[in-house]
């Protein structure tokens, strides 16, 4: 999400920032008597002088602002996923915190469950309360998704962090003739 967050903000500021240079621009050949570069400014005066508030249009665009501000903030108040998962404090001295990225997280999940046997591969996403393992097995023969399931909660336990993400586990299979 933080990617999409940063492409909406730059494109928001770009639009921004050339309407506005494009503003000064129009005021500034307005002061000096020249005609508009791009904005047809008599046509559009006119126009803006028959509107009022009661016309359906208006109302209409004024909703979709609104509706679009409102979009944005909500895209860029909401929280991502954590950069780094706080490991318990064990034997650490007290006021040290330690945590684990979840990246190397979401690897040494992913890593545990590619050695079950059976499994062809798999992906872990660790969130901030949950982490989910997909894997693909060549059969469902063999108790492989019960073996994967025992991986992931031991990688979770070594880790540290068996009590602070909740296990998901999905499997699929690629059942060969």
């Amino acid at each position: 999400m933080r990617l999409l967050q940063r492409v909406l903000a730059t494109v928001l500021a770009l639009v921004l920032l050339l309407g506005g240079l494009l503003v000064v621009v129009e005021i500034v050949l307005a002061q000096l008597g020249r005609p508009p570069l791009v904005v047809p400014r008599q046509r559009w005066s006119a126009w803006v002088a028959g509107q009022t508030w009661e016309l359906s249009t208006v109302r209409a665009v004024l909703v979709l602002v609104t509706v679009v501000g409102l979009l944005l903030v909500v895209a860029a108040a909401r929280r991502g996923r954590p950069a780094a998962l706080a490991l318990p404090a064990g034997e650490a001295p007290p006021g040290v915190r330690a945590s684990a990225s979840r990246r190397t997280v979401e690897k040494a999940l992913a890593d545990a469950v590619r050695d079950v046997d059976g499994v062809v591969s798999a992906h872990a996403r660790a969130g901030r309360r949950r982490v989910t393992v997909s894997a693909t097995a060549m059969t469902r023969a063999g108790g492989t998704e019960q073996h994967v399931r025992e991986a992931v909660d031991e990688g979770l336990r070594s880790l540290g962090l068996a009590g602070s993400l909740q296990p998901r586990v999905e499997m699929s299979f690629e059942e060969r003739s």
